[in-house]
């Protein structure tokens, strides 16, 4: 197999890859909403959480 071949090769999982993740996202979109929710709230309670320690200081 050639540098050539198994660069095609290679995109082409890579292509086959992206469609399956864009397809799990879009089936599961409320779930991902909710676990982006999630993240932004243990974000939010680190930032506070580290606001207040700088405070303190």
């Amino acid at each position: 197999m050639s540098k050539e071949q198994k660069a095609q090769a290679i995109f082409v999982s890579g292509l086959v890859v992206l469609v399956i993740g864009i397809s799990m996202v879009l089936a599961w979109w409320p779930d991902v909403i909710s676990f982006f929710k999630g993240f932004l709230g243990v974000t939010a309670a680190i930032g506070g959480l580290l606001m207040m320690y700088f405070a303190k200081k």
